[in-house]
């Protein structure tokens, strides 16, 4: 029982949603969602089975019309009332309870509502969402029940945010489904059940039920290997730029062959039986492979033999995804956001982008640090995707897309050297080169470098970057304006400022920094 209550707090559920409602006189479903009720109005809950409702209805209703009733019959528009009550305007959405008499068996309920209010002949009246049918709170005469009663009843009616999450409904309460003939959904023919593909009838794990359920069980049997070699053959993916089988989207003898199927094999078998579904053990076992600590360094022989490094003779470069350079790059210069969860945040993003003339909606840039939250939390909308991370191959979530294909474009590098975006975090890499480190451009940069790539820097390129500096050194002192442009003020600028977030800009757009080696 305390089961059945903590499921109805958290989902309303198991409950009859109104839009099963069928037979409307003077009553309709509104958006195809909600049971519309009129004056003189009736409505028809098909086959709701009575069996342990003690004496409880529980409903979701709003109405903005006072002075109507409405009652439940038994089997037919005059058949006996079994619950009803008049109902006042309550302008938002309200969850009440009214008392049921107790009935047994399989019953066509018939909703029945009356308002003399209700002046014009298609004016609504009532609306409900859902029915519950159930017990009453269980406890009654025992110490703190009323307590506990009352916090069931505000926990039942606390306005949260709510997320649709499908759940099946209990037996008695699934739908009839027909085979329409010819495709015509008016033209109903043989009933059907849930069930699985014939072909596995014969392969189904023992006491699996044949429904969704059963072919979960199925795909996850151990006898069934192919979601685990995806699974295996998709983390590689992400860690080598290429699956030991290409075509992760497609596994299978339509799909390219695995270049090392014994490898695939024995990963898969060991992701089922000794990880037990862990991904956190294969990313471990994959990690620690001397096959992944190869060095990228490649020799003229070895490209020669083999160009694509298929058989791993050398560490993969893979350039990081859309996500992953913006990420980083936040991380190096200390503006990353710890804050988990929540909705989606606007970063910044040029003008004109993002545009909604049928509703008016803008892009608002986020303020404070929610603009330097991870890129997963960054607003997406398909027909105006974020256009940095498109430039890097992210996908514009129009289509499902199991694998994206890497570019190296001119374009990548304009966004990283001259949007606004990154421009922010050299700013701030800059700053905090400055504060933390000090002691000049030199050691700014060489610990800067450090910071990126846990290494040091080599000499002749610690040359070249400072010679960059004293390059921009020298023009911002010429036209201090422009250093005011770079750092982000109004006039003029500090010119060694200025130039040590272009070279902190730089030190960002380095081959080695936005791809893993």
């Amino acid at each position: 029982r305390a089961v059945a209550v903590r499921k109805l707090l958290r989902t309303w559920q198991p409950a009859i949603n109104s839009l099963t409602a069928d037979q409307f006189v003077n009553s309709e479903l509104e958006d195809t969602k909600w049971l519309v009720l009129r004056n003189h109005a009736s409505a028809r809950l098909r086959a709701v089975d009575l069996k342990g409702v003690d004496d409880w209805l529980i409903f979701r209703w709003r109405t903005e019309a006072p002075g109507g009733s409405w009652a439940i019959h038994l089997d037919s528009v005059r058949g006996p009332v079994i619950a009803g009550t008049r109902v006042d305007s309550t302008g938002d959405w309200k969850i009440a309870a009214v008392p049921v008499k107790m009935e047994k068996g399989v019953h066509d309920l018939y909703i029945t509502y009356v308002n003399p209010g209700l002046r014009k002949p298609y004016q609504s009246g009532l609306v409900f969402d859902w029915f519950c049918f159930t017990r009453q709170f269980p406890g009654e005469g025992r110490p703190g029940y009323r307590e506990e009663k009352a916090e069931f009843w505000r926990l039942l009616t606390e306005k949260v945010p709510t997320t649709p999450v499908m759940m099946d409904n209990p037996p008695d309460m699934h739908r009839v489904s027909n085979v329409f003939e010819r495709g015509n959904w008016l033209v109903k023919g043989a009933v059907v059940t849930p069930g699985v593909p014939a072909a596995l009838s014969g392969c189904m794990p023992r006491g699996a039920p044949a429904n969704r359920l059963g072919l979960a069980m199925w795909m996850t049997s151990k006898q069934n290997p192919l979601v685990s070699r995806t699974m295996v053959n998709r983390v590689w993916e992400q860690l080598f730029g290429t699956g030991i089988a290409e075509t992760v989207e497609d596994l299978g003898t339509q799909g390219s062959p695995p270049t090392h199927r014994a490898l695939l094999d024995y990963l898969a078998w060991q992701y089922m039986n000794t990880d037990a579904w862990s991904l956190k053990r294969l990313l471990k076992e994959i990690v620690m492979s001397a096959t992944y600590r190869e060095d990228s360094r490649v020799s003229e022989a070895s490209l020669k033999a083999d160009p694509f490094d298929r058989l791993y003779s050398r560490g993969e470069r893979v350039r990081l995804s859309a996500e992953e350079v913006r990420d980083q790059d936040l991380c190096i210069c200390g503006q990353l956001s710890p804050e988990m969860y929540g909705p989606s945040v606007f970063p910044y993003q040029p003008k004109g982008i993002w545009m909604s003339p049928w509703n008016g909606a803008q892009w608002v840039a986020s303020k404070g640090g929610e603009q330097y939250r991870r890129a997963l939390y960054t607003y997406w909308k398909r027909t105006a995707s974020y256009p940095a991370m498109i430039s890097f191959d992210a996908t514009s979530r129009e289509v499902c897309t199991a694998r994206r294909i890497l570019t190296n474009t001119p374009l990548q590098a304009l966004v990283t050297l001259n949007d606004t975006v990154y421009l922010d975090m050299a700013r701030h890499f800059a700053r905090r080169l400055d504060s933390v480190v000090g002691g000049g451009p030199g050691r700014e940069i060489a610990a800067g470098y450090r910071r990126m790539l846990y290494k040091e820097i080599a000499p002749g390129k610690l040359s070249v970057l400072m010679g960059l500096y004293q390059e921009s050194v020298a023009r911002f002192e010429a036209t201090p304006e422009d250093a005011g442009k770079i750092l982000g003020v109004e006039g003029v600028g500090d010119a060694k400022a200025a130039a040590m977030v272009v070279v902190c800009n730089a030190l960002l757009n380095l081959d080695e920094v936005i791809t893993k080696n």
